[in-house]
């Protein structure tokens, strides 16, 4: 489990990294601050959350649109298993 602050810290890590990063990184970050929230839509709504303090990083990455991507597509796919 982690915390919002946590999951950022780890996200501008990855931001600043200088090697070339693998989404997975970013994956379990995500998965661990989800982990601490129950029910899909709760879950979909924390990504909502850590979608908008993510962007406010405001990081000249090239993994950031790639970061918001991944992030997307899990809300997406959470989104789907609450319908």
């Amino acid at each position: 489990m982690a915390t919002l602050d946590q999951t950022l810290q780890i996200f501008r890590a990855l931001l600043d990294a200088e090697h070339s990063v693998a989404i997975g990184e970013a994956d379990a970050a995500i998965w661990a601050y989800l982990s601490s929230t129950q029910g899909l839509r709760a879950q979909a709504d924390a990504l909502v959350v850590l979608r908008t303090k993510t962007i406010e990083l405001k990081s000249a990455s090239a993994f950031l649109p790639r970061l918001l991507d991944d992030l997307d597509l899990h809300r997406a796919r959470l989104n789907e298993k609450s319908i």
